[in-house]
């Protein structure tokens, strides 16, 4: 640490300068005249020196005495946390153990004991369905979840709702004195208005490359196993990670040459819960006066800490020179056992992370620049090892003095800052199934074989051996006696059936104290479920648990992280245009809808107002609806701001866009020259055919006229006059045909023409 190397500086010595050199350090401001005097005494007089030295030597030695308190203190401050969890950490235990489908020890005293050792694991798949149910509902499609809007400034309001009542040359008062107009009133505030909202769209385009670039929805979906699990999940963010970036230059002779950068950037993960030890005298994280992290580190991770920036390297050396101090009966230890891959050694350094007051003397001592004032209190970040050696100590990172801790639990305790998972909800509702279970598998191995009383001073076994068996031979020990009352069987009376009905309550509770009813979970639906007005009322009755979490997620994760992210960056950020005015709102709750009918009612609203003729404001915002409601990505099935922007240039280009309705009636118009035109064509090829069928029959009828004429004996001439009515009548007939389809071809054509002049279509 900075300080500490300073203590060991050795003064400045002015051995070998010139007059002149020294006039010119005193003008620099690099030392006073004062000093050099003092300086010049301490040379030429030895003994003054050594004092000075000895003094220096004494100082370093109180300020590493201090330090070494402050580590002792710490210490002795998280081992008292650790103690303080004990109860809470049996109670995980056990939640873990109910996860996996293990009794505790000492369920069953005697192994050797007739009984059942069944576990039904119904809180496995009970906590994974919610799991999964609401990460789905809170992450529905990697869509950010919250949102930055300019802070509202009310003075700003009302002058704008001023000026846009009042004619633009009206001269209006200004805030700072001067006579101003109405419309540039509201020009200066709607420009600082969109300058606010790009800040807010800037800042939240930063923020959001952040959380990707720390992969935030894994360890969010880790927070939420936690928070299903033990009752709490912990996101610890932002928090300072140095990455180095490598890039690749071509010099003059054309050469390539990698630059190395290495530089903080802010990231957000999952705090693992065994390891988090805050003020257990708080019941929100709110309060929480400090905050203990644990990290038990390998070797090589523990010497990499070297690379933060101030880091007592000394005193990293001492505690690497050391064998590491992990405990042999610590958590890791017991979870593997419960897994059943114990045995493995485990050789980590333990290294606490500190976050919580600090006094100014003790920043002084780490090497830190503050001002010891008792009116002023600070809070700092200090990194010391299991013997207490202080490795690193900083201020807090945020101005803002916030931990950079975020805590979301389950099933809030009004007595603690770590809730109740969804093992402990429902652990009675899976004794009692595991109960009836193992009492239906004791039950059926009773009712197979019956008991059986046996007199051993009447029979006995010829082999020796009082085992049953298929044909056994027994002797009888008296004689002309009846050997069958020697032996007696008693049946078991089976109870499956209430068993049965038992452990169904009992599953039946866990689903109803889980609050996932049975149709979420993959069950056949119920009759109600088979309309859509049905299906909308059970979904939104199932989504209200999910409502509570989300909530809550709102409340305890997103707001405060994203908070935290916003203050980093406007401390910390070089890039001026994503800084401004701004507040974080989160956006859980509001998207959380049911997804499955919130499409239907999407779609009602736009036929309610289309028919109203009342346009939506915003028709992007609806369709990035529409696409979340049927679970789709928006960004990718939707054009963005800037394809939309060159649409609209295109249709600007190609001109005004004809009426609608002038379109229909020209196609109708043109769908009805093109008919009449066919059924032109149609008539004119119809007249062809009959008027070479009318020659094709005169012709036929000639040639059996004078058939019949030469089979007679008569003339052409008298056949004719016999049996000329046939002819007359066949064209009659075909006059008769013709009339009927002339008629019909007129009365189609006046029926199109009509439906085109009013628009109906053909």
């Amino acid at each position: 640490m900075r300080g500490m190397n300073a203590a060991t500086a050795q003064p400045p010595t002015l051995a070998g300068l010139s007059e002149e050199e020294l006039a010119a350090l005193v003008a620099a401001g690099e030392i006073t005249a004062d000093e050099v005097v003092a300086l010049l005494e301490q040379q030429l007089d030895p003994e003054a020196q050594r004092q000075q030295e000895d003094q220096d030597r004494r100082d370093a030695e109180a300020r590493a005495v201090r330090v070494s308190a402050l580590g002792r203190r710490l210490l002795t401050l998280a081992q008292e946390q650790v103690q303080q969890r004990q109860v809470i950490e049996e109670r995980w235990y056990k939640d873990v153990r109910q996860f996996n489908g293990q009794y505790d020890p000492g369920m069953f005293g005697d192994e050797g004991e007739y009984g059942s050792r069944i576990f039904v694991p119904l809180t496995r798949r009970l906590c994974g369905l919610v799991e999964a149910r609401l990460f789905d509902m809170l992450f529905p499609s990697d869509e950010r979840s919250y949102v930055i809007e300019p802070t509202p400034v009310p003075d700003l309001d009302e002058a704008m709702g001023l000026a846009e009542q009042l004619p633009p040359d009206t001269q209006m008062q200004s805030p700072e004195g001067p006579m101003v107009t109405a419309g540039a009133m509201k020009d200066s505030i709607g420009a600082m208005m969109d300058e606010a909202s790009k800040a807010c769209d800037a800042m939240q385009r930063e923020i959001d490359d952040q959380l990707a670039e720390c992969s935030y929805p894994r360890h969010a979906r880790d927070v939420i196993h936690d928070a299903v699990l033990y009752g709490t999940g912990v996101l610890k963010g932002p928090v300072p990670l140095f990455r180095t970036t490598k890039r690749w230059t071509q010099q003059g002779d054309g050469a390539y040459v990698m630059s190395l950068t290495r530089k903080p950037l802010p990231q957000a993960s999952r705090v693992d819960l065994w390891n988090f030890f805050p003020d257990m005298s708080s019941t929100h994280i709110r309060e929480a006066e400090f905050v203990f992290e644990r990290h038990y580190l390998t070797k090589q991770e523990a010497a990499d800490l070297q690379d933060m920036p101030d880091v007592d390297a000394d005193a990293l050396r001492r505690m690497l020179g050391t064998d590491p101090t992990t405990p042999t009966n610590n958590y890791r230890e017991r979870l593997r056992a419960i897994s059943g891959s114990s045995g493995a050694k485990d050789r980590r350094y333990e290294v606490w992370e500190y976050h919580g007051p600090i006094t100014a003397q003790e920043l002084i001592d780490c090497g830190c620049a503050v001002e010891d004032d008792p009116l002023k209190t600070y809070t700092g970040v200090v990194w010391f090892g299991s013997q207490g050696e202080v490795l690193k100590a900083a201020l807090n990172p945020l101005d803002s003095n916030e931990h950079p801790y975020s805590v979301f639990t389950w099933q809030m305790d009004e007595a603690s800052i770590f809730g109740f998972g969804m093992p402990y909800e429902v652990r009675d509702n899976q004794e009692s199934a595991n109960s009836s279970f193992r009492a239906m598998h004791d039950n059926m191995g009773l009712c197979v074989l019956p008991q059986v009383v046996v007199d051993d001073q009447a029979i006995e076994p010829v082999d020796g051996s009082w085992r049953m068996a298929p044909g056994k031979f027994w002797r009888n020990k008296r004689p002309g006696a009846d050997a069958r009352q020697g032996i007696q069987f008693i049946a078991i009376d089976a109870r499956l059936k209430e068993l049965q009905e038992i452990f169904g309550m009992s599953k039946q509770l866990i689903e109803e104290v889980g609050t996932l009813p049975a149709f979420l979970q993959g069950t056949e639906a119920p009759n109600y479920m088979q309309s859509a007005t049905g299906a909308s009322i059970a979904y939104t009755a199932a989504n209200l648990w999910v409502r509570r979490a989300v909530r809550n997620w709102d409340d305890d994760i997103v707001t405060p992280l994203i908070t935290r992210f916003f203050d980093w960056n406007m401390q910390y950020s070089e890039k001026k245009e994503i800084k401004g005015d701004s507040r974080v709102r989160a956006m859980g709750i509001a998207a959380l809808v049911e997804l499955e009918g919130q499409a239907q009612r999407l779609q009602a609203f736009m036929q309610t107002a289309q028919a109203m003729g009342l346009p939506p404001s915003n028709q992007m915002r609806l369709m990035r609806q529409f696409a979340r409601a049927f679970k789709l990505d928006p960004d990718q099935v939707l054009p963005t701001e800037q394809e939309i922007a060159k649409m609209q240039q295109a249709e600007q280009q190609q001109g005004p866009k004809q009426d609608p309705l002038m379109a229909k009636v020209e196609l109708d118009k043109a769908r009805l020259q093109q008919t009449q035109q066919i059924h032109q064509e149609d008539q004119a090829l119809r007249r062809e055919e009959m008027a070479s069928n009318e020659r094709v029959m005169d012709r036929r009828m000639q040639l059996e006229m004078a058939d019949t004429a030469a089979r007679l004996g008569i003339t052409q001439d008298e056949a004719m006059r016999r049996f000329g009515y046939e002819r007359e009548k066949t064209q009659a007939l075909l006059a008769d045909k013709q009339a009927d389809r002339d008629n019909k071809a007129q009365m189609l054509n006046a029926e199109m023409q009509f439906a085109a002049q009013t628009g109906r279509g053909v």
